[in-house]
């Protein structure tokens, strides 16, 4: 089933937002052959994900252009934005207005089951906004997985080509030494953490994109870790890459042995990656962020240590006894981390389900 479709976004979690907009274009044109436009007041984010604006999925700042809008089969609100007026107007009525989707943020409480493919009807014009809740069960809108993201992390991993990768940016790890990916909010315990693994028994690389921590290293450290010279304290050594394109961050969350993760882009590339995480939830007011937290954890199950550790990177418990349980408890976690990743590709992914929910309300 071939539709235009257009997605808008304006980004309000740096890149999260625009990373789920953007790759959500990108497979209903790649891999469904929709026509797909993408409204956004970030363009500029695209870039550095990858995107090529000569490519089959058309970019537009925000507003947008009033032209072509009236061949939109569908229009998708991601994360709750408003459309501009002109497109606002016409999903009121008329012979041809296009079918409105809401595509809400990932969550993994169980009210979103009850809400996901509810409609409302806007009183003031008769506006019609159709809600779809991405989520971890059947009953949700899923998550978003290309159709090849397995096979091409399996053929990835231990390959050649892997070591090309690493390589490439200047990664080198040393015998025994833990490689992590470090993308998180600024308000991450990052000095409690540091001074954790600097006085630990095993070696650790942290590898940080270029703009994240910036503030936490000028503490710990009294300087900022330049490419392809690591700071190191301990056991502890900080290595900064460039910010990568979204293809080549996967490949780096599938080189790592522990990945730390933040929003909700990251987050679920994390779960495909089949490799143990660390996440931090997007800070929300009255705590919420904690609420959310929990419900992931108690789905996840993974057990004490995941739960302990994933609070207190979040603000909610102390990170010292927090990440000795943690590193102690990891290997015999790997194996839960891969079996979750295994159980979730199983289901029906994001695409999938929302060309299903749009073939069914046309």
């Amino acid at each position: 089933m071939s539709l235009a479709a257009r997605i808008l976004c304006r980004v309000v979690d740096n890149f999260g937002d625009a990373g789920v907009a953007w790759r959500l274009a990108r497979q209903l044109s790649d891999e469904f052959g929709w026509q797909v436009t993408l409204t956004i007041d970030r363009p500029d984010l695209l870039a550095r994900f990858g995107a090529d604006p000569r490519g089959a999925v058309r970019i537009e700042t925000w507003p947008g252009d009033d032209r072509a809008r009236r061949a939109d089969d569908v229009l998708i609100g991601a994360f709750g934005v408003e459309p501009p007026p002109p497109l606002r107007a016409m999903l009121a009525g008329g012979a041809r207005r296009p079918l409105w989707i809401n595509l809400e943020y990932l969550s993994a409480e169980s009210w979103i089951e009850g809400c996901h493919g509810l409609t409302s009807v806007r009183p003031a014009d008769g506006a019609i906004e159709h809600f779809f809740y991405p989520g971890f069960t059947a009953a949700s809108g899923g998550l978003l997985r290309e159709r090849s993201l397995g096979a091409r992390r399996d053929t990835f991993t231990g390959s050649p080509a892997q070591r090309d990768f690493l390589q490439q940016l200047g990664i080198a790890p040393e015998r025994g030494e833990r490689l992590v990916t470090l993308f998180c909010y600024p308000d991450a315990p990052l000095a409690e953490w540091f001074d954790a693994l600097a006085a630990g028994a095993r070696a650790h690389r942290v590898l940080v994109p270029q703009g994240t921590a910036e503030d936490a290293f000028a503490a710990f450290f009294g300087a900022q870790p330049q490419p392809g010279k690591p700071l190191r304290r301990g056991a502890l050594q900080v290595q900064r890459i460039p910010f990568l394109p979204h293809d080549d961050y996967d490949r780096l969350l599938w080189s790592a042995d522990l990945n730390f993760v933040r929003g909700e882009d990251s987050w679920i590339r994390a779960h495909w990656a089949a490799r143990p995480f660390v996440w931090q939830p997007y800070v929300q007011a009255g705590q919420a962020h904690h609420v959310k937290l929990q419900a992931f954890l108690d789905r996840f199950a993974a057990g004490p240590a995941v739960d302990a550790m994933m609070r207190a990177w979040s603000g909610a418990g102390a990170i010292g006894p927090a990440w000795a349980a943690f590193d102690g408890a990891l290997p015999a976690l790997e194996p839960a981390y891969r079996a979750w990743s295994a159980s979730l590709a199983a289901q029906t992914d994001l695409a999938t389900r929302l060309l299903e929910f749009c073939a069914d309300r046309l």
